[in-house]
């Protein structure tokens, strides 16, 4: 599986909160899907892209699992 993330270089965020949130993905979604890939990155708009699931089940599953860590913001401490 593939994430990409991509935040819009106007919101000036920090390389250290990309590397947090990089590290809290690895570690919720990993257990399951050990070949995952994230890549987080600016550019000129916010997007989100998940590729490399079988059904849409799957990505559901994902998505709530990446909503729960941007949600459970702890990671950026």
């Amino acid at each position: 599986m593939r994430i990409e993330i991509i935040f819009n270089k106007d919101k000036k965020i920090k390389q250290s909160v990309f590397d947090a949130l990089e590290t809290e993905i690895y570690k919720n979604l990993r257990p399951s899907y050990p070949k995952t890939v994230v890549r987080i990155r600016t550019g000129s708009a916010d997007g989100l892209d998940i590729s490399g699931l079988k059904s849409d089940a799957e990505k559901e599953k994902v998505m709530n699992t990446l909503q729960q860590v941007w949600e459970d913001d702890s990671w950026l401490n």
